[in-house]
Order: structure tokens, then sequence, then C-alpha cells
């Protein structure tokens, strides 16, 4: 690809170059903080001239929300590939009636990229990232659609704060968006039964007690059939060949019946026409009118619309194509019934050859939603996994790919064609950013993250920790050090091994200590499980250690192995990974490097253990578990340490609407700062202040927090708690 001149670009803004620091000397420097006591020195708010938020979407089958982040420039975004980058953060909100609910961060990491023409003389910026999270819906039967509200915040480098009273926050760099999206209905039960017929009686119905139990079980009912052309026509109530309520056309809801007469093969069958056209007359409709019509139809996007595409760079890769549904109806019943299909067929040129591939079509389910429906329409993304192990380049060559989604109604799009267009629909071409890595070009041993960290970001040959830039693989807007001060990292728990798939081949991942590399050594054999993109899970069993590498297209996550290593200690281990043609030693073809990782499973403990990392007492007055009068002001001690020290925190129970009380307070330490034996740190607690504490028993808690990353997840460390008590006394 050819360079364009950059100097401009290379000239990005002091507030962007400097950003964190102008945030550290003074809070609200860009003026977007409602409250602060720090005057604004150069607002910015909502600037998007280097990111943008697109689009808002969400897959009802998987449950993933989903961001697509246009990324513009070439330079601003902290160092190229081969650094560390920034990060494009994405909080998202979710109104299901009653009020905004915080459903989490997510984000994705961002370089500086050039700007370059592909062979079709394309610039090829903006770049398409997308951002994904994992939704824990509320749902409700089919005969209730839920269609609720999403918000989203793009913000470059500052993470938009969590907590509904946020939802109007506006970052310096990036923007908002707003979209419904429609989640998946629960399985028919009991419940559901009983509420339909309320609701066609007119009258609530009582659930008899017999089924109390079980009103929430599924029940296998079948599926009901696909409604008949004569349905669909009274549904849309059409006359003379359009339907007069909502403006369904017939050769909208006939599309499918009209789209196989148009393109069967053979000959013409006059008698078969005939028969056609007077089955059509005598439901209402003008088989010749539709007929004709469906045949000007090309591309018509009155009723859904592809609005973006992009690439989610997490494990496995895929690509992300998001379309709003603009109607009410037209799409072949409720969601009671069947409805119709939504494909998306997905097309690419990796290596900028000016020549499409062919990737797969994926099928969205869609519904008409009579009642309620959002004015602005609803919002859905289809997700289909890519395998780029054979396309990657190392952080000093970027590699840009080309990608196309097409989109078709009812009707699925040409696997042969990329340029053909169907009746209902339409497509969008995109740029994408290949992650970099090692170029391989045949199946080859390969370790992509551990405990869920990628490899780059763990010191492999010398400490086995983290970096202080890891972030997690899966969730990029997640430090190693969950309190964000980039401190290294041990390993804990349930430690996740994965890695790309390379399907008709076999793999064996073996770990030892590194100080006992004989008598340690184990081959990582448990069985474990694999979530598939469609549904459920598939089970990964062993043979003689060695597992069978999965088609790369069907799951979800790329697990390879599942370490149980919560009972191996506190040590240095090193993992390695084989690959073979056959479950058996002699067939190996290759392995990794001995790969090295901390670990710590010893949780901070408090008295009697040796050490001691945790502990509190009284100071003033009798000491531990005494009595003290309201008023009084209690001074104590702890201890809060650990050899990966995570943070501390302090707090008075009970502490309620009933009986609420003050909090610990501590001077001149931080939460993220070790209170080391045997002195540790002074604590006070007045009980007058800011209320007067009610005379109560009540225990001053020490909680205190490791920085192992256990079980492969952000927000999970060993953690432990210690209390003493005291009692107050009236007066």
């Amino acid at each position: 690809m050819a360079i364009e001149n950059e100097t401009a670009g290379a000239k990005f803004d002091l507030e962007r170059s400097r950003f964190r620091q102008l945030i550290l000397e003074n809070p609200n420097y860009f003026g977007n903080l409602a409250e602060s006591p720090f005057k604004p020195v150069s607002p910015i708010k909502g600037n998007t001239s280097y990111e943008e938020l697109t689009c808002v979407g969400f897959n009802p089958q998987t449950n993933f929300l989903e961001a697509t982040i246009a990324v513009k420039l070439p330079n601003g975004y902290g160092g190229t590939l081969c650094m560390a980058g920034t990060t494009e953060y994405v909080r998202f909100f979710v109104d299901y009636g009653a009020g905004w609910e915080d459903a989490g961060l997510t984000g994705v990491k961002v370089h500086d990229i050039p700007t370059a023409k592909d062979c079709s003389g394309a610039a090829t910026k903006p770049l398409m990232y997308v951002a994904s999270l994992r939704l824990k819906p509320r749902t409700k039967c089919c005969n209730h659609p839920v269609l609720p509200k999403v918000h989203a915040i793009l913000s470059w480098e500052w993470v938009p704060p969590a907590g509904t009273a946020n939802v109007g926050w506006i970052p310096p760099w990036g923007n908002t968006r707003d979209c419904y999206i429609q989640i998946k209905p629960n399985p028919w039960t009991i419940s559901c039964i009983f509420d339909l017929l309320s609701e066609e009686l007119g009258n609530k119905l009582k659930l008899p007690q017999i089924f109390e139990q079980v009103k929430y079980q599924p029940i296998p009912l079948p599926d009901p059939p696909p409604f008949t052309l004569a349905e669909l026509a009274k549904q849309y109530s059409a006359q003379g060949g359009k339907a007069e309520s909502a403006a369904v056309d017939t050769h909208r809801f006939a599309t499918q019946e009209l789209h196989a007469a148009l393109t069967s093969a053979g000959g013409f069958n006059l008698d078969s026409i005939s028969t056609q056209t007077q089955v059509w007359k005598s439901i209402g409709l003008d088989w010749a009118a539709a007929l004709a019509a469906l045949n000007e139809t090309n591309a018509n996007v009155s009723y859904e619309q592809l609005q973006c595409l992009g690439m989610d760079e997490t494990l496995p890769e895929r690509l992300v194509a998001t379309f709003r549904v603009k109607r009410p109806e037209g799409y072949s019943g409720q969601l009671c019934y069947p409805g119709s299909q939504e494909y998306v067929a997905f097309w690419a040129d990796w290596d900028n050859t000016c020549h499409w591939t062919y990737l797969g079509t994926v099928a969205v389910n869609v519904h008409d939603f009579k009642k309620d429906f959002p004015q602005d329409g609803v919002c859905y993304s289809a997700i289909l996994p890519v395998d780029l192990t054979y396309h990657r380049r190392t952080c000093k060559e970027p590699k840009i790919g080309r990608v196309r989604a097409v989109l078709s109604w009812a009707v699925p799009p040409s696997p042969t064609d990329p340029d053909s267009l169907n009746y209902w629909g339409n497509r969008i071409d995109a740029h994408v950013q290949i992650n970099p890595g090692e170029p391989i070009g045949k199946p080859t041993a390969k370790i992509r993250n551990i405990g869920g960290i990628p490899l780059e970001d763990i010191f492999t040959s010398t400490t086995g920790m983290t970096t202080p830039g890891a972030v997690f693989a899966h969730f990029p807007a997640s430090p190693a050090d969950g309190w964000g001060l980039g401190r290294p990292c041990p390993f804990g728990g349930s430690i996740h091994v994965e890695g790309p798939f390379f399907n008709h081949y076999f793999y064996r991942v073996k770990a030892h200590k590194l100080s006992d590399p004989y008598t340690s050594f184990k081959t990582l054999g448990d069985s474990f499980k694999l979530e598939r993109w469609d549904f459920g899970f598939d089970s990964q069993i062993s043979t003689g250690g060695f597992f069978a590498y999965r088609d790369p297209s069907q799951y979800l996550d790329f697990t390879l192995a599942v370490w149980a290593a919560g009972g191996d200690g506190d040590d240095l281990w090193d993992i390695q990974l084989d690959i073979a043609t056959a479950p058996n030693e002699a067939s190996i073809i290759g392995s990794t490097p001995w790969y090295r990782v901390q670990l710590d499973n010893t949780a901070p403990a408090g008295p009697p253990a040796v050490p001691l990392t945790m502990d509190i007492h009284i100071t003033s007055g009798f000491g531990d578990c005494q009595d003290t009068k309201q008023g009084d002001v209690i001074d104590g001690i702890f201890i809060a340490d650990d050899v990966h020290f995570g943070g501390w925190s302090l707090s008075t129970e009970p502490n309620s609407l009933s009986t609420p009380s003050n909090q610990p307070t501590v001077t001149g330490l931080a939460p993220t700062s070790p209170a080391p034996a045997p002195g540790g740190h002074a604590w006070s607690l007045d009980t007058g202040n800011p209320v007067s504490m009610k005379p109560c028993g009540y225990v001053v808690r020490l909680d205190v927090s490791d920085r192992t990353i256990v079980g492969s997840m952000p927000g999970q460390h060993y953690s432990n708690h210690i209390e003493v008590g005291f009692c107050l006394r009236k007066k």
C-alpha cells in the first residue's frame, strides 16, 4: 500500500499528546465535569476528529452488545503497533423502561497506523474497530417483547464514569450513541402459557399451586410453522396488492415465493403459472403486479439497512455488521412466531489483492412489533468469527484488510458474487486492522493467552509476572492490576491457556515447576467445555493427554487447556504446547518455547498465620471488644500486607438505614499501599460524626486483597477479612 503524506496528521493536538498529564494536573482541564473545584482550561467535549462511535447494536443469540468505532487519523493514539498504544473505552447503559442501568465497560486497543491507499485507490482510514460486551439481559415470554434502549459512551483514554448518574457524561475525545435493541424471549413455560391465556381471555388466571415449583421450567413445545401467504395477507390487511393499514407491500411479504418463481430452474410451466395466479386472486392478491414490483426492487433500504461494519480483535476475532430494522411490520410475524431472517454475507480481501473471498453468511431472526416499536427502529448485529492465523504480519508492518458485508432480507445473498444485491438490503465496505503476530504458513504450536493475559503482556522468560501495561485479552478495558497501578501480577486458581485452533490436528499442554522440573511434571489434560457460537457447549476430552483441535469457525472461545493450579503452590512454573498429527508422542511435529508463569495461591491471612499479613486491633480505652460511649473517638491499628499486595479497605458494620454508622478514617496511607507487620498503621472512628451512632454492638472490618489473577478473569483475587468488635453505650 502506498502511504499518503501525513505531515498534518503528525502534528496532533497538544491536548491529545499530553492528555494524561493535563488531567492529573487539573481533573477538569477539559471542562467536562459538572461539579468540580477546578476551573476549565481548554473546554473540549465530544471531539470526534480522532475517533467516533458510529453504531450500537445487539445480537440476541449471543447477547453481545456491539459498539463500532471509526479510528480516523494516522497519529494521536500512543505509538505504533510495537508500542503500548492507547485505549478506546466504551461504557454501555441499558434502560428497560424504569431507568438506566450500568451494563459495564469494554474497549479496544488502538495505535498510530499510517494512512495508505489500498489496491482500489481508496484511503485505508477510517479503520473500523468493534468493542463487545456480554449482556445479562432481562427476559420475558415472547408475548411481551423486551425492547430496551442502549446508551454507549466512547471515550479515548478516560474511563467513562460508572453509575447511572453518568449517562449524560460527555468525554473530551469521543461521543455517545443510542439505539433500541431486542432481547431474545424466554422459552415457553407454564407461567408464559397462563400469562398468554389471561391476555386472550381478558381475565387474570391464577396458576394452580401444583405448578408453582415448575412454573419457570422450559416446556419443549414444537416451533410454530411459518405463516402461509394467505395468513400474511390477512395479517397485513392486503387489498389490491398493498396492505392498507401497515403499508406492507405484497411484493415484500411474498418475497420468498416470488423469488422462487423468478429464479426457478428449468422451463416455464403455463399450467403452474395459471394455478398460482388463481390462488393469489382467491386471497385478493395480484400475482403479475407483485412479480413486476419485486423485479423492479433492488437494494431497497426502507425496511432494514446495514449501517456499520468492523472487526472485534479479541480472540477469536470476528467481523460485526450492524443493521437497523426501521419498521414495525413487514417481517413475517410477531415474536411468538418464526418471523423472518436478515441475512448478512461477509467478504474479505485480507491481502489487498482486489479479489474478494467469501467468508460466510450469518442469519439474524427478526419479527414484527406492532406495539411500542421505537420511532428510530431497532439495532441488530450479525457476527461472524474469522480465522486470521495465516494473515498476520509483525508489528513493524501494519496489515490492513478490506472487508464487505451484504445485507439481504428473506433471500440469502450470493455466495459467489460480492457485488450482487438482492431486493431488500444493502452493502457496505470497510477497512480493518489485522492484529500483528508471527507470520506462519502452516499449522504450528502456538499459545496466545495464559491466565487471560496475552503472552506479550507477561514476562514469560524471566519473572512470570505481568508487564506494567498488561490488560486482559478478552477485556481490553481491564488492566491486569485491577487498581490501575501497573504492578506486576502473578496467577492462581483456574488458569486458562488459549491459542489458535488448527482443525484436524492435535495438541498437548504440559507444565512443570521450575525448581523441580521432573517430579512436578504434569500434562494439563482435564476436560473442559467450549462455548459454541450457535448454541450450547461442547466437551473437550483428552486422549492420553492430547486434545483434538476444533473448527475455529464454530466456537466463541479458543481455550486449549484449563489448569487447576490452585493446589500448585506459589512457585515459578513453565508451560509448553506440543502440536501433533495424531494423539500420541510419536506424531508431535512442533512445540512452543517454555513460557514461565509465577503462581501465588496464598491469600492474606490473620492470626495465628505466619507470616501475619492481616490483623486489626483497638488501641484506645480498654482495647478490643470492650464498651465505649456514644461520641467517643476510637483509635486502632491494622496490618494489611502480602507478597503481591493488592489493596485494603476498612468499614463499620452494621451500616443500614435503621442503624447508620460512620466509617473508619486513615491518614497518610493509600488503600493500595501495604501496612506491614509488626507496627501496621493507625485508624480511627468517630462515633459522633458525621452521624451520632446508635447504641449497638459494632465491628470494624478489614478487607485485604492480593493482586493475583485468579480464574483468568479481571476483578478476581485472593482476599480475606478480619474484624474487631466494640459495644457502643449511651452517654
